[in-house]
């Protein structure tokens, strides 16, 4: 990226100060919050609709900095909805528009993560 940055500067004749920094924390769950979010979900949408063992990504996600402090587990929700062709698209995409059908899903799944967190 310095080389990159330094090089168009040099041709546009101007200067260039580069500086790299690692704003966010990985997004790590903890093993704990992990079982009990899994069967939350599979208590709300069933277990072949629940996948508790997705492969690990890269992504700039601000919540890894809670994670670091606070016991958590990131999840995703399924909101891509490809029934008109043109699904699937990724948040911060212009052209993504949020599937509001799994509004009831995602309220009954909080609900649910309460249920079988808190003691009875």
């Amino acid at each position: 990226m310095r080389t990159i940055s330094e090089g168009i500067c040099q041709i546009n004749g101007v200067g260039c100060q580069f500086e790299y920094t690692h704003e966010f924390a990985p997004t790590v769950n903890w093993a704990e919050c992990v079982d009990i979010a899994v069967k939350a979900a599979r208590n709300v949408v069933g277990e072949n609709k629940v996948d508790e063992n997705c492969q690990p990504w890269t992504a700039s996600e601000d919540f890894g900095a809670f994670l670091q402090k606070i016991p958590g587990c990131f999840v995703f929700i399924g909101n891509g909805d490809d029934s008109d062709g043109v699904g699937n698209v990724p948040l911060h995409n212009s052209s993504y528009d949020f599937n509001d059908k799994i509004l009831k899903i995602g309220a009954e799944y909080f609900a649910e993560l309460i249920r079988v967190r808190l003691p009875r």
